[in-house]
């Protein structure tokens, strides 16, 4: 889907003449300030200078128009960018712009090394949305892709065994078990030592994968019922946990600011979104795995019709051996120069301050 939506950009873009491609960013860039659609006369005062007459400009946002870039609101004289407009100003006629120091010093005091991962994911989504006021998302890193530092058997009753598996960058996972014969301390601290003896050092995909071979000559010898439990209980062991909060949005307030939220169907909408966590998962999930690359999605770019309106930056940060996702959802009209920045800003700090070991 990606790489056919650059080539028909890429096809629009050749379409353009340099004229329309100043124009179209006169227009992307005064509506997202000022969320008012954009007139000749506007355009004409910025390009004075430039010698070119308002018939000229009329005519040129005529041509935009009519190539899909620009759309002409009923109830307005202006032009609006559509969401065409919004891709080629995204990848081909926007200027980068920098965090201020100010942002910058408070990404850096608010997202502390000695916080654990997931104390950090809530206060970069806080963060997201202060300082975008959009909608800052941070979904859970991939435990299955975490490295298992220790695991520990504790008993929590007679009938009920506590499995606390430690990964490294901080996170515990925790699975409860039920048992049918009480076993004592010194029984569990032994087994605990033999099973971080072969799986410590291993992410826990490689160990659901391998469990059976590595620990092969302890089941041969068979009728050890702790073991049997552990082994039966695997795949609940070594798989993505559910335990962790899966997403953290920001606060809704963050959004509301803009004006497109004064319209009751768009706050219905926003308020839909925020609401269905599952959709918003699944959302961020089937986002790019390389956590070098801010991807934005705009909005009929969406496979799913609830997201037509609104605008998605997205990318990746690792916590260690594990990564998840970072980004925002906004409105269309969004300050992509900076979102993108900050984005990839924030995503950086997260994995700088948890290096894999």
């Amino acid at each position: 889907m990606t790489s056919a939506r650059h080539i028909a950009t890429s096809q629009a873009r050749r379409d353009l003449t340099e004229r329309e491609e100043l124009v179209l960013r006169y227009i992307v860039q005064n509506y997202i300030l000022t969320a008012t659609p954009v007139g000749s006369r506007y355009i004409s005062k910025r390009l004075e200078e430039e010698s070119i007459s308002a018939a000229t400009i009329r005519n040129t946002m005529a041509d935009l128009e009519e190539k899909g870039f620009i759309s002409h609101p009923h109830t307005s004289a202006g032009r609006v960018p559509t969401d065409l407009g919004y891709r080629i100003y995204v990848d081909a006629l926007m200027r980068g712009e920098r965090l201020s120091q100010a942002e910058k010093d408070v990404i850096d005091r608010n997202m502390s090394l000695s916080d654990p991962a997931p104390v950090l994911m809530k206060e970069a989504s806080k963060l997201l949305g202060l300082i975008s006021h959009q909608l800052g998302i941070v979904t859970a890193p991939e435990l299955l892709n975490g490295t298992l530092d220790r695991i520990e058997l504790v008993p929590l009753a007679s009938t009920r065994l506590l499995v606390v598996l430690s990964l490294r960058a901080g996170l515990i996972k925790t699975v409860t078990l039920e048992v049918h014969e009480e076993f004592s301390r010194d029984r569990l601290d032994m087994v605990g030592r033999m099973l971080n003896e072969r799986l410590a050092g291993h992410t826990l995909r490689e160990i659901r994968n391998s469990y059976h071979e590595r620990l092969r000559d302890v089941l041969a010898e068979g009728g050890d019922p702790l073991m049997r439990l552990l082994l039966g209980s695997a795949d609940k062991i070594f798989t993505e946990s559910r335990e962790i909060d899966r997403v953290q949005i920001s606060p809704t307030q963050n959004i509301l600011r803009h004006p497109e939220f004064a319209n009751p169907e768009q706050l219905r909408g926003i308020v839909e979104l925020i609401e269905n966590e599952e959709m918003v998962i699944h959302l961020l999930d089937a986002r790019p795995s390389d956590e070098d690359v801010v991807e934005v999605t705009i909005g009929r770019e969406h496979d799913d019709e609830r997201l037509a309106n609104y605008s998605l930056i997205t990318t990746r940060y690792k916590v260690g051996t594990m990564s998840g996702t970072i980004g925002l959802i906004g409105s269309k009209r969004m300050n992509y120069s900076k979102m993108i920045t900050l984005v990839g800003y924030i995503a950086e700090t997260i994995t700088n301050n948890f290096p894999d070991r």
